[in-house]
């Protein structure tokens, strides 16, 4: 892929009925389905988001994209 191709399209793969471009996410919480779930994520903050400083879906996909669009590394 090109990296102009990248530039508009990498970092997000829109799901069925999602949106084909990036949403904008500007909520700051995070809805979960139980107490149990709230209190895994904040156990280990990676399995999922938490709050919008630490991450959210648009600054994700941004971040992927930038990450599509550097040069390979080579050790």
């Amino acid at each position: 892929m090109k990296d102009e191709t990248k530039c508009l399209h990498a970092g997000y793969q829109p799901k069925n009925a999602e949106p084909g471009v990036v949403p904008i996410v500007q909520s700051t919480t995070y809805v979960y389905e139980s107490t149990e779930e709230v209190a895994a994520v904040f156990d280990d903050p990676m399995k999922s988001l938490i709050y919008s400083r630490f991450g959210n879906p648009t600054v994700m996909a941004v971040e992927d994209k930038i990450a599509e669009l550097e040069p390979p590394r080579y050790v």
